[in-house]
């Protein structure tokens, strides 16, 4: 089966990542719009429920990307004048 995967944020990658494991015949291909190193200072923040459902689906990555995460103890939000 060949799947094209449209985006190369969180969701897609690790559906990709998923599916290979799962189906290594399968031929994937991810399809960016941005070049590999660009970066917007975006964060991604998982919920202990989402933390929960990677763990589930495959512990070997799961323990990679828990490994290369990075935390913020002290975090303000500002919005307008508050």
């Amino acid at each position: 089966m060949k799947i094209a995967v449209i985006g190369g944020g969180p969701g897609g990658l690790y559906f990709s990542l998923l599916m290979k494991k799962r189906h290594p015949e399968h031929e994937i291909e991810v399809v960016e719009r941005n070049r590999a190193r660009d970066t917007f200072g975006w964060g991604v923040v998982f919920s202990d429920g989402t933390l929960g459902n990677l763990e589930e689906a495959d512990p070997e990555s799961y323990g990679m990307i828990r490994a290369s995460f990075v935390h913020w103890d002290d975090i303000d939000t500002h919005f307008g004048d508050q």
